[in-house]
């Protein structure tokens, strides 16, 4: 069949019960491979299309963090995000404008 080793290990998984199988940053020939060998179905985060369902870390898709796997897909940039904002709220508080920018509760509700 030419799956040896791995083919053969997800199909011994397989007969021992488990209900799904996932792959990662594997060569998509050999994910389209162990897909097709086996009737459970396969999970692939990096692993290729022909796989039976699809992970993508939800930090990864994000952009959170200065890495991602080189199989990721960063959808935005949020870390950037994040950091621009921490550092604007630090800014209004070292210079007092914050929390004066902001309506004041008084307590009797009226402003």
């Amino acid at each position: 069949m030419g799956l040896l080793p791995y083919g053969t290990d997800a199909q011994t998984i397989q007969e021992a019960g488990v209900f799904m199988v996932v792959l990662e940053h594997i060569p998509y020939a050999l994910a389209g491979d162990i897909t097709r060998a086996l009737s459970i179905p396969t999970i692939g985060i990096g692993a290729g299309p022909d796989c039976d369902g699809q992970v993508l870390v939800i930090n990864d898709a994000l952009g959170l963090g200065d890495y991602w796997p080189p199989f990721s897909k960063q959808y935005a940039w949020v870390s950037k995000t994040v950091l621009n904002v921490a550092t604007g709220f630090s800014e209004e508080v070292e210079s007092m404008k914050f929390p004066s920018n902001i309506i004041q509760f008084t307590g009797r509700n009226k402003r």
